[in-house]
């Protein structure tokens, strides 16, 4: 656990990873924003973050396993990374898989002591891994929402509550078995852009596939994500457009997490791509590799492409690998 606790510590430090407690479906977020002001509190199991928009604490237990993970974009000269915490599903269930908005009483676990008398609704998601909650003082809005339990939120008969929590704009808490993310920056309307900084989504038709993570992300055979962080893309900016120049720095940091934490298949496909290319050798049969290597072998490119721009191996091998068309980076 210590050298996990380590990892998460180097990364609560640094403002431009974001963190991310969700399910399928139902994520929040937490984001720093550029110039503004957030305090950093490291712990012996993690730590907390307090920014203007909302709050972070991690706070690891049990038989945690790091993993990190990198997966393609549609872009050909680019790919995303990320690094899940995960446990085994019976460790990762907290208990949360009823349905129907339900009262918790007061927030004695919030981040920050202000809002430890501010009273906790269930939204009753029906996902055990996950609870997600709204918290608010305000005595019209608490005896609003009282009137409204046991609906089910993600139903029909969940539209007035839907309602009252819009107008009434409370924090948003959700958290894991290992995290929780507060979300103080206000709900944006439907037709409304989402603010930057700590947010959150819920998505009805996503939920319904009782999916814990996206089927591009890898996790340990009986396990399951219930904690996730983005550390900052060596060759893309947070706004998904591309960096002005390769950061090797940050491309030097995550593979070094993936050397100590990757898959031991990924990772090995991945040699076989650096290797081949750096010795001269003609690309492998691609029938010979299962889809999962070839993915990792077209991420492997892209990073040796990004580091040795116009270099003919490279170039070579990506031909055999990368199945669709180049698209240029965006300018």
């Amino acid at each position: 656990m210590k050298d996990i606790v380590e990892v998460v510590h180097r990364y609560l430090r640094d403002s431009d990873t974001s963190w991310t407690v969700a399910v399928f479906g139902a994520i929040a977020e937490y984001h720093t924003v550029q110039g503004q002001p957030q305090e950093v509190r490291l712990s012996a199991d993690g730590g907390t973050i307090v920014g203007v928009g909302g709050a972070l604490r991690v706070a690891l237990s049990g038989p945690v396993r790091l993993a990190p993970y990198e997966f393609l974009t549609k872009r050909r000269d680019f790919w995303l990374h990320g690094v899940n915490l995960c446990l085994p599903e019976d460790v990762a269930d907290i208990g949360c898989g009823k349905f129907g908005l339900a009262e918790l009483g007061p927030d004695e676990k919030a981040i920050r002591q202000d809002d430890r008398s501010a009273i906790l609704f269930d939204l009753g998601l029906g996902r055990p891994t996950l609870q997600a909650m709204i918290r608010t003082a305000d005595p019209a809005l608490i005896k609003a929402l009282r009137g409204q339990i046991g609906r089910n939120l993600l139903g029909a008969e969940g539209a007035e509550a839907y309602r009252l929590i819009l107008a009434g704009q409370p924090h948003r808490v959700f958290q894991s078995r290992l995290g929780r993310v507060e979300v103080y920056n206000p709900i944006p309307a439907p037709d409304g852009r989402t603010a930057p900084g700590p947010h959150t989504h819920i998505l009805p038709d996503l939920l319904a596939s009782g999916r814990t993570h996206s089927a591009n992300v890898p996790v340990p055979p009986g396990h399951v994500p219930v904690l996730h962080f983005c550390p900052p893309n060596p060759i893309l900016q947070r706004d998904g457009e591309a960096a002005p120049t390769l950061d090797r720095n940050h491309m030097a940091a995550f593979d070094a997490l993936l050397d100590r934490f990757g898959e031991a298949e990924l990772e090995a496909a991945k040699r076989l791509a650096r290797d081949g290319v750096r010795a001269g050798s003609p690309p492998p049969d691609t029938t010979d590799l299962s889809r999962r290597e070839r993915t990792a072998i077209r991420v492997a490119l892209r990073k040796l492409a990004a580091c040795s721009p116009g270099d003919a191996a490279v170039a070579h091998w990506q031909e055999a690998f990368e199945t669709q068309p180049a698209i240029p980076p965006v300018a």
